[in-house]
């Protein structure tokens, strides 16, 4: 090999040539190659590697922001959970001001929490999951109970990284990304490190941030992949591995925890796990070198959940990022060589094709038709990321689904779209559990434990048997079978059978004077009409056997051995965003029934009962306003059959049942006042309600004369995991009463105790 003689030549040279000498042979061919452009100087291959953190991770952007303003390309990253989210992005082609866009403008109410889900589902979907009044559905396969693989629905996830890097997936290899990624999982199977190099980048990316029992894990090419947290948090060795010569580190650093802030059981369970990061991030960070740049970035009080703080986060990244601003120039570019780069590596997300067909494929139990009938892109639509993404979200709104993902095949201008779903992975066998307790200032204490179970899809056209057990103030066995007419599931019949046992109280004048035990027994057929996601229409015949006895109390006042049987109409109209404690959305609802000897009823009758409440926001709070109305229509309505209210629901000042009436009128306006986010990202808050309501009874069974009563009410309540709490008092002008209940709502005396209107 030919010696250079240093000593011949000028000093400068020299240096320069003892330099070149020094670097790697890699190093030396860029070297070379951009001597011959004259545009870049020589520079090592830098890794960028990005922390796990959850909603702290939104940091990550800011500290890119610094990186291009300070002109330092990046050769290839590596991240974990929110990192490898916020990486992924980056390798994928957006620059940092694209994806601070991307960040701050995501509803993590709707992607994590579920907000505007129930606006997509069936209408009979709705009906049925209220009547429930949890969001807690089990599994129930060979006689054992199977809990989901996540408390989370992750739908909405899914379908926010589909969108976030749609032209990125079509890139199977990491390794061809505009920059060169790899995310970090666990296999929950063996406990090892699963670095993802290939397939889908939007699958690579949910793997890397699936939360042991928050979300669900990812399942395929056998591993179970969660959170890579877990075992590589910080992953500066996977960087090395991947191209880094130089890593530039950003480290999620929260504040130390303090003895006092360890004394409860879920504090020492969240510090377990911050403990289980911490270890494995040690390791990686002592073996940065002195080249390495590592950027630590205070978090302050920002806590991992916290996904509504994610903008005061990115101010966060950027000044940790700013304070070692000398240290990044070291690895700046000129500005052409840095244009010529960013240029190169950014690439756009969105797209607009022209489908050429439509397939749905990995179905085992659903029909596919079902789902066309519910998704609108047809053959021949032309498509972009937004239609995909709508009608991917229609679909997991089902039930049936626990998400759908999608891809594109063939010519890539004119693609067969392939749908899939998956189905939820609790099975068929569907059961969710309901707990409901009241206890009220006059005595009252009433409890309910429940279980509602339905197995779906027992058919072809969406068949559902559904039973019904609770125990308690009120004793019910009811099954059904809920059978559609088409494959849209437009129409339906329902029949059914029932057994109910409830005690309930009699009063005369405001005093309880008696208590009764009642029996129905009975069955019920209907036909029905869902039309759209927000309306339905039922026609059937009912049938009771109806027994009443006395507990306590004289027996003159309800002796009751009759047969009821005759018409029943009802229709609902549904548009909450939420179950309980909507704040937007209409529920309406009227029922009608007539019973006639000419259809097998020992006693005629009739009556007719309706209700609506609007919700509506008011800045951060929001209103309810509501009227019912019930008349018998001049018949003589049997005082067991007539309209009683009372309680929480209705009129608060008075005991559940204390009013019975045949004819009345009611008006209700509530405000209600966001006092305390419980889990801001679902929009769960403790809310402070005042209410006002008026009505007007007539034809009391008590026989007290017809009057019009105003009270007014306040309390304090909101969404718990087993239903609702609400504790207040009421007070109107001849009674007062204070109440506190928990889980499902007890008493059904009127419509507007009905679970449409929680």
């Amino acid at each position: 090999m030919a010696r250079t003689h240093l000593g011949r030549l000028p000093a400068g040279l020299a240096v320069c040539v003892c330099m070149l000498a020094a670097l790697p042979v890699d190093a030396l061919a860029a070297t070379s190659e951009t001597a011959k452009s004259g545009t870049a100087s020589p520079r090592p291959r830098i890794g960028l590697v990005l922390a796990g953190g959850g909603a702290k991770g939104g940091a990550h952007v800011g500290v890119l922001k610094v990186l291009e303003q300070q002109r330092v390309p990046i050769d290839c990253i590596a991240g974990t959970s929110m990192g490898a989210l916020v990486g992924a992005g980056y390798a994928a082609g957006l620059p940092a001001r694209e994806l601070e866009t991307f960040i701050t403008g995501i509803d993590w109410s709707a992607v994590v929490g579920g907000a505007g889900r129930r606006l997509l589902q069936p209408i009979e979907q709705k009906r049925f999951a209220d009547a429930a009044s949890t969001p807690v559905e089990l599994g129930f396969h060979d006689g054992h109970v199977v809990t989901p693989g996540g408390l989370a629905n992750t739908s909405g996830i899914d379908n926010l990284l589909r969108t976030y890097v749609a032209q990125a997936r079509m890139v199977a290899d990491f390794d061809k990304l505009p920059i060169p990624f790899r995310a970090v999982a666990t296999d929950m199977v063996t406990g090892k490190m699963v670095v993802l190099k290939s397939g889908d980048l939007a699958r690579a990316m949910r793997a890397s941030m699936a939360i042991p029992g928050a979300f669900s894990p990812v399942v395929g090419d056998g591993y179970i992949l969660a959170d890579g947290g877990m075992v590589r948090n910080i992953p500066i060795d996977i960087a090395r591995q991947t191209c880094a010569e130089v890593v530039i580190v950003v480290n999620l650093v929260e504040p130390t925890t303090s003895p006092e802030q360890l004394v409860q059981a879920s504090q020492l369970v969240a510090r377990s796990m911050d403990l289980l990061l911490e270890s494995n991030e040690h390791v990686q960070l002592e073996s940065l070198t002195e080249r390495d740049i590592r950027i630590d970035v205070p978090m302050g009080d920002i806590g991992t959940g916290d996904f509504e703080r994610v903008p005061e986060t990115i101010p966060l990244g950027e000044a940790a990022a700013s304070a070692v601003a000398a240290r990044l120039a070291a690895y700046s570019v000129p500005q052409g060589e840095y244009v010529a780069w960013r240029q190169r590596v950014t690439m756009p997300q969105g797209f607009e094709t022209t489908v050429a067909d439509v397939r749905i494929g990995g179905l085992q139990r659903v029909n596919p038709e079902y789902l066309r009938t519910v998704a609108t892109i047809e053959p021949g639509d032309a498509v972009d990321i937004e239609a995909l993404s709508d009608d991917a979200m229609r679909m997991a709104a089902l039930e049936d689904l626990d998400s759908v993902a999608y891809r594109l095949e063939g010519d890539p201008s004119n693609p067969t779209l392939v749908w899939l779903p998956k189905e939820v992975s609790i099975g068929p066998n569907v059961l969710r559990p309901s707990l409901g307790m009241y206890a009220a200032g006059g005595g009252d204490l009433k409890f309910m434990l429940g279980v509602q179970h339905v197995r779906r899809w027992v058919n072809d056209r969406g068949a559902q048997w559904r039973n019904n057990l609770q125990v308690g103030y009120e004793t019910l066995f009811a099954t059904s079978f809920y059978q559609p007419f088409d494959v849209a599931q437009r129409s339906f019949v329902e029949p059914g059978l029932f057994a109910l046992r409830s005690a309930e109280d009699v009063f005369v004048d405001g005093e309880r004077v008696a208590t009764y035990r009642f029996v129905d027994i009975g069955g019920r057929l209907d036909l029905g009409l869902n039309m759209g996601r927000s309306a339905q229409i039922r026609v059937g015949y009912l049938s009771s056997q109806r027994r009443a006895e006395v507990q306590t109390g004289p027996p003159q006042f309800l002796d009751i051995d009759a047969r009821d049987a005759g018409i029943a109409v009802s229709a609902i109209y549904d548009s909450r965003d939420r179950g309980t404690f909507a704040t937007h959305g209409v529920a309406a609802s009227v029922e009608y029934i007539q019973a006639d000897d000419s259809l097998g009823s020992d006693r005629n009758w009739e009556r007719v009962e309706a209700g609506i409440r609007t919700a509506f926001p008011v800045g951060r709070n929001f209103m309810w306003i509501g009227v019912a109305g019930g008349t018998d229509l001049d018949d003589e309505l049997p005082g067991d059959r007539a309209f009683s209210l009372g309680g929480p629901r209705t009129l608060p000042a008075y005991q559940l049942d204390e009013l019975r009436v045949r004819g009345y009128w009611l008006a209700e306006a509530s405000f209600l006042w966001r006092l305390k986010e419980l889990v801001a990202v679902k929009n769960q808050a403790v809310y402070g309600g005042f209410g006002l309501q008026a009505a007007g009874l007539y034809d009391r069974v008590d026989l007290v004369d017809d009057s019009e009563v105003y009270g007014v009410s306040a309390y304090v309540g909101g969404p718990t995991p087993i239903g609702t709490f609400t504790l207040g008092i009421g007070a109107a002008e001849d009674s007062w009463g204070v109440w506190l209940s928990l889980g499902r709502p007890i008493g059904t005396g009127s419509v507007l105790d009905d679970g449409l209107f929680g």
